[in-house]
């Protein structure tokens, strides 16, 4: 009788784990809709927990083209933001970045240094975040980081 009871447990047990999966209520991915307008990021933080995949959809709601940049602020006046971006980008060797661009393809690597979305369009980053810390987010078309197109991108 005793084994008989194990048996219907050891059941019941193996259908909620294929019903829950292993870790029932933990995220599988943390879905951010990122929308730009002229010139603004909303919302103003970005807020992503680290070792679970990501998606950021971001939308250009704007009248001209706007980027998606991410990278350490800047600690006072940067005379090329490309210069100080490029090697501090927070997407640089951080395994596999999925990109998809609305009405033009996809793209794959391990970095990448800004996203650019054209007005009236939509790109989709996927990824793993793996840096810890807090970080800015920023367009640098001329001009627009300027008039404060700069967000807040934190991973714990």
């Amino acid at each position: 009788m005793l084994s008989r009871f194990i048996g219907v447990i050891a059941i019941v047990l193996a259908l909620v784990l294929l019903v829950f999966g292993p870790a029932a209520g933990a995220p599988t991915v943390q879905k951010v809709t990122i929308t730009l307008t002229d010139f603004k990021f909303t919302p103003g933080t970005i807020t992503l927990k680290a070792g679970v995949e990501a998606e950021i959809v971001i939308v250009n709601k704007g009248k001209v083209e706007h980027e998606f940049m991410v990278y350490p602020a800047p600690k006072g006046k940067v005379a090329d933001w490309d210069a100080h971006i490029m090697p501090n980008t927070y997407f640089q060797n951080m395994g596999e970045i999925k990109g998809e661009f609305e009405g033009t393809g996809a793209i794959a690597g391990t970095s990448i240094f800004e996203v650019e979305v054209k007005p009236g369009k939509t790109a989709v980053l996927i990824f793993t975040p793996n840096r810890r810390g807090t970080f800015e987010i920023g367009c640098h078309v001329e001009g627009h980081y300027e008039a404060g197109m700069k967000a807040v991108f934190v991973v714990r």
